[in-house]
């Protein structure tokens, strides 16, 4: 089940191109294990070249997951997500990941009048100036409930 909710956001494209990568990575590990292999062991030094593409393969292609989840998850939350896209890509050890997990904003709101998105903190739609609501409450505007509080 969390397997499905990571893909679901994970961009298609991203999907597409992790599945040809390790495709290509175990093409190109059979093609190598049979242009080096002697005429006796060819099965054996193709599949041992074969398994390794593959593994080889496999772990770019969740890496390469890993970075579109980044991506399309900083951009729910209203991030900059090319940025968190470089930072996670370029930090070594899986560092840049942590850093964008511990770091990252809770997921933007949308508009009920335009329907852009807004961050949590603001209390009007920067795009048209609508007052935005309290997650809590469907009934009353932020503004609404601030000047309530500071009458009493």
């Amino acid at each position: 089940m969390k397997l499905r909710h990571f893909l679901s956001i994970v961009p298609k494209t991203v999907q597409l191109w992790a599945s040809v990568f390790v495709g290509c990575a175990l093409l190109i590990g059979l093609v190598a294990g049979y242009k080096t292999a002697n005429h006796g062991a060819l099965l054996r030094t193709m599949s041992a070249y074969g398994s390794a593409a593959l593994v080889l393969g496999i772990v770019l292609a969740i890496w390469l997951l890993c970075l579109g989840f980044v991506f399309a998850d900083a951009r729910r939350r209203d991030m900059r997500s090319i940025l968190w896209v470089l930072v996670a890509a370029l930090f070594p050890h899986l560092l840049g990941f942590l850093l964008y997990f511990v770091m990252r904003h809770p997921i933007a709101a949308t508009c009920t009048h335009c329907g852009m998105t807004v961050s949590n903190h603001q209390r009007f739609c920067s795009w048209c100036g609508t007052a935005q609501f309290l997650p809590n409450s469907t009934k009353a505007p932020l503004t609404a409930n601030l000047s309530q509080g500071a009458s009493q």
